[in-house]
């Protein structure tokens, strides 16, 4: 495992289960609306877990995301 393959999971394994849940729809390509529906949480509360895991993963945009998380699995 490379040094930042390590600090990839580590990174992961800091999210939550609900966070964990979010990230999963957002690389498989859901928008947050439709996060949220899928989940049964509010479009505010989904864009605070987003806000969260975007911070805890030290990303800004969901294309950063999606490029260096894409192939993660949780």
């Amino acid at each position: 495992m490379t040094l930042f393959a390590k600090e990839k999971a580590e990174r992961l394994a800091r999210l939550t289960r609900r966070e964990k849940e979010v990230f999963e729809l957002l690389v498989e390509g859901y928008t947050l609306k439709e996060s949220a529906d899928k989940l049964k949480l509010k479009y505010s509360t989904v864009n605070t877990h987003v806000t969260n895991l975007y911070r805890k993963l030290g990303v800004r945009s969901r294309a950063e995301l999606i490029i260096l998380y894409r192939s993660e699995k949780i």
